[in-house]
């Protein structure tokens, strides 16, 4: 007689964690992995739901472009059967769908409302808080008949120099070209070091390597704070392993988004530690994928000048000029939305100035008068430090800058940063008036500048990167 014990036995429920991590660890061993790829600018492209018109993030954003990598698909559109169906479109029989996870939160959750990446089309309310977590299966267009044809980005080699420049050139950051052959960050005193650009085969090489150096520095303390490059000490210790996954993802992300080329040959002896991190937590490649996504989303976002960002134990909050809008990102699991401003008590006072124009009290002259005095800076920055010199945007939401004043426009203070660097502070925002050969340190934090006398800072050991 047949054994029939385990006929009424549910069947075992899927890990998509685990999954997802077991396929990563797979093309890590093979070398065939995202960020294990040389990609040209242009030829990699964000995940994106082209019913929504937004992009994937985070993990499902990485898994999605995995599952592209390893089934040869160029096409970054991905959506679920039911919106292909909308739009008259055909999943073909036999195709096999893609999971994603989503997750909800709090009153998120009873509204209904749903995050870039959430199929739109399938969205439930409930009377639930959460946190509430589904899988959805989506499909590439690639596994879809009737669709529009996808026309790829094409980026000529000076628009991919143009993009690294601006978003070197808007972080603030300060980068040292005097290394013969290496590249890394110092965490002891804030800065980038670089061989010069000519020693790069192609400018895309030397802006390619720029950004991952740069990816580092978005974790400093004073800006994203990152676990993984604050409290990692020494090459080999597992923390440094893990960081450099998150400035690897962060370089995928950030070619996705802007088509800059990544050449991964420098990081290649990071693959067993990142091998064995990823078999030890099957949730680790999420949390570094929603960590470099958060480091991509901060140098972009210093590019475009949405400079107000606001911390707390379990949010991020970023203020969307414009739109009225605060981007609201959880913490623990990156999901995001965004709201209206009056309709959040987080940032919101200081939010709410802002659309007034208003800051301290004081209101800030017009965009074409601030532009027009920032122009006045950089002509008076050449003059004073050579035609080399540089002037950059002080970065409003947690910049901090050390220097002497050197000189002023009608509405800019210009703050020497280096032999061939400065900052023009916007008048406005300083809590009074600054005189010039003043040695000073400038601190922001959403919007509101502290000025003090600057005293060397004590150095620790530089973690060379």
């Amino acid at each position: 007689m047949a054994d029939d014990s385990t006929q009424n036995e549910a069947p075992a429920k899927r890990d998509f964690r685990k999954e997802v991590t077991d396929q990563i660890i797979e093309m890590l061993e093979k070398g065939t992995a995202p960020w294990q790829k040389p990609w040209e600018p242009g030829s990699l492209q964000l995940p994106v739901n082209p019913t929504t018109e937004k992009n994937y993030r985070g993990g499902n954003a990485l898994h999605l472009m995995a599952v592209g990598t390893q089934k040869g698909f160029d096409d970054p559109r991905w959506l679920t059967y039911k919106q292909a169906a909308a739009n008259g479109w055909q999943v073909r029989a036999g195709e096999k769908g893609t999971q994603i996870e989503f997750w909800q939160f709090g009153e998120e959750g009873k509204r209904g409302d749903a995050p870039a990446e959430r199929p739109e089309a399938e969205a439930k309310s409930g009377d639930y808080r959460g946190p509430l977590r589904r899988v959805f299966t989506v499909f590439n267009a690639n596994q879809i008949d009737g669709i529009t044809p996808y026309v790829p980005k094409q980026r000529t080699e000076w628009e991919v120099v143009e993009t690294g420049e601006s978003i070197l050139h808007n972080s603030g950051a300060k980068i040292i070209h005097d290394q013969n052959d290496r590249a890394f960050y110092s965490r002891s005193t804030d800065n980038i070091h670089l061989p010069p650009s000519a020693a790069f085969k192609t400018a895309a090489d030397y802006y390619g390597t720029a950004l991952h150096e740069l990816a580092h520095w978005s974790g400093h303390p004073d800006r994203l704070n990152r676990q993984t490059l604050n409290e990692s000490y020494r090459f080999g210790d597992p923390n440094y392993a893990k960081e450099e996954l998150r400035a690897e993802l962060t370089s995928v992300f950030l070619t996705a988004e802007r088509g800059i080329p990544h050449n991964p040959e420098q990081h290649a002896a990071y693959v067993q530690s990142w091998i064995k991190a990823l078999s030890e937590d099957k949730n680790e490649i999420f949390r570094a994928a929603k960590d470099a996504h958060r480091a991509a989303d901060y140098l972009l976002d210093l590019e475009r000048g949405k400079q107000l960002r606001t911390e707390t134990s379990e949010h991020v909050a970023a203020f969307e000029r414009g739109n009225a809008a605060v981007a609201i990102t959880e913490k623990e699991t990156a999901t995001e939305r965004r709201e209206p401003v009056a309709s959040r008590g987080m940032a919101k006072l200081q939010a709410e100035k802002i659309l007034d124009g208003e800051v301290d009290g004081r209101r800030p002259p017009g965009d074409e008068a601030i532009k027009e005095s920032f122009a006045d800076a950089e002509a008076l920055t050449r003059k004073i430090m050579g035609d080399q010199a540089r002037t950059y945007t002080a970065d409003t939401g947690s910049g901090k800058y050390r220097g002497e004043l050197i000189g002023e426009t009608d509405h800019h203070i210009i703050q020497r940063l280096s032999a061939k660097s400065a900052v023009a502070h916007e008048k406005h925002l300083l809590p009074g008036p600054a005189n010039r050969a003043q040695n000073v340190l400038v601190a922001y934090s959403n919007q509101v500048a502290q000025l003090r006398p600057n005293q060397d800072r004590q150095r620790s050991h530089a973690l060379a990167r």
